[in-house]
């Protein structure tokens, strides 16, 4: 008995594959540049300490500011793999309720910008709290 197959399918499938494999990537590399971004940022508050000003406080917000985009764009990847994911299977059903997709469409978009509008309000709070923060420039003796 021969099985039918479905090759838009198949071929969609694999495509959905190779987004989600793609997003898996360039979130291990956020998080690499990350970690790195620490390493960095450790060692030259230890210089920085050493000299004649003590200047953590920018390293910190430097610090805090690289994590909180990188879970921001984590964030939107994650957001392109679900449309992705919406847009093959709406290709696999063959375009039967164009209604529903439409709605899913538009929904999608909208968690999208409430995302994105989440983190820039993050962000904005992250420098105020900075910005109102004594400075902390000591000189030693």
């Amino acid at each position: 008995m021969t099985e039918k197959m479905d090759y838009p399918a198949e071929f969609a499938d694999l495509f959905l594959k190779g987004v989600e494999r793609a997003a898996d990537m360039q979130k291990k590399s956020l998080e690499a540049a990350v970690h790195l971004n620490t390493k960095a940022l450790e060692s030259m508050k230890k210089a920085a300490q050493a000299g004649p000003r003590t200047v953590g406080g920018v390293f910190d917000l430097a610090e805090q500011a690289l994590e909180q985009y990188v879970e921001a764009h984590k964030k939107v990847i994650d957001q392109m793999v679900k449309q992705t994911t919406l847009l093959v299977e709406t290709t696999k059903a063959g375009g039967e309720s164009a209604k529903r997709v439409a709605e899913e469409v538009t929904k999608t978009i909208q968690q999208s910008m409430e995302r994105a509008v989440e983190a820039e309000k993050k962000s904005l709070g992250l420098t105020a709290q900075h910005a109102k923060s004594p400075r902390t420039s000591k000189r030693k003796a």
